[in-house]
């Protein structure tokens, strides 16, 4: 019984199969048989495009080429003139049912990033002296290049020409980098050395101190940044604005003022330290003073005057020069 069952699944798998066969073959033989029909919308790979690229159908000859593809990534159309014409001289049994009969045919393509083109142009001129991260502007945008969907995505500089005082440049450049160049193209523009500088990450007005944490880094055009402008994030750790400072934008030295952390008639903590004692007492501010700066406070016991440096918004140290409380009696 098993041996009935495995030879009549075998005779029906083998029906199936030449039932698909016979099917395929079908198709094959209508497609052939059937009347020209023109495409209208065509994607090649290779240089020349042939009849069978442009049509379906009974086409005599299909691989025969008829015209060159256009550039990769570029299209045009063929219009019914130039068909109609085409299928006069090659005798094809197919003519333009009307004037607005085409086909718009396209050459595929692997297209390059402009990074890649930026990179090449970059790297020239580092070859050349330009030293340091590399800004380009490029004249009229960064072109837009296309190869053979299997040749490599490289970019070569084959001239290069750079004026180190105004920065402008002409580079002539071939894709692929290797082998026969398939487009060529030269792209002018200026080229620049770039900085990188702090900037405040929020909008900061008077009396605001800066942290660590409202910094951020942005890229700057070398040219743009002046001998005045803030390169060092340092610079700015426990300052306070002038003026109010938008985000974003770069910060001059001026625009900087060391934040105050005790007022002019503040009562602060008079803190003297020695190897033998530690004192303290109250005592008022007689003027502004950041973090770090001397400034002279008020004894309000023996109402005298007093030299220290400002170690917190509440507490003033006595320096070792100062008269050692000598009036506290």
């Amino acid at each position: 019984m098993s041996k009935l069952r495995t030879a009549a699944l075998a005779l029906l798998l083998g029906f199936a199969l030449f039932g698909a066969r016979a099917e395929a073959a079908r198709a094959e033989a209508d497609s052939a048989a059937s009347p020209m029909q023109l495409k209208q919308d065509v994607t090649v790979d290779a240089r020349l495009v042939t009849l069978g690229d442009l049509f379906r159908g009974s086409v005599p000859g299909p691989e025969r080429p008829v015209l060159e593809a256009p550039a990769p990534g570029q299209s045009y159309q063929l219009d019914a003139n130039w068909l109609g014409q085409l299928a006069r001289n090659w005798e094809l049994p197919w003519r333009p049912a009307s004037q607005f009969d085409s086909v718009r045919l396209t050459r595929a393509s692997l297209r390059i990033e402009p990074g890649v083109l930026r990179m090449a142009i970059a790297d020239a001129l580092a070859d050349r002296g330009l030293a340091g991260e590399i800004g380009l502007d490029i004249d009229g945008g960064m072109p837009a290049l296309a190869i053979s969907p299997d040749g490599e995505p490289t970019v070569a500089v084959r001239r290069l020409a750079f004026d180190p005082q105004s920065g402008r440049f002409s580079a002539a450049l071939a894709a692929p980098a290797a082998g026969t160049p398939e487009v060529a193209v030269t792209v002018t523009g200026r080229a620049y050395g770039l900085v990188d500088v702090p900037v405040l990450n929020r909008r900061l007005a008077p009396g605001d101190t800066v942290a660590e944490a409202d910094i951020e880094w942005t890229t700057l055009p070398a040219d743009r940044v002046g001998a005045t402008v803030v390169v060092d994030a340092g610079e700015l750790l426990g300052k306070t604005p002038r003026r109010p400072i938008r985000p974003g934008v770069p910060i001059r030295l001026t625009d900087l003022a060391v934040a105050i952390a005790i007022t002019k008639g503040t009562l602060v903590t008079i803190a003297l330290q020695s190897p033998t004692m530690q004192l303290t007492i109250q005592g008022k501010a007689m003027q502004n003073g950041a973090v770090g700066e001397t400034i002279r406070v008020l004894n309000t016991t023996s109402n005298r005057t007093l030299e220290g440096v400002v170690v917190s918004p509440s507490e003033v140290a006595i320096l070792p020069s100062t008269p050692r409380f000598g009036a506290v009696q």
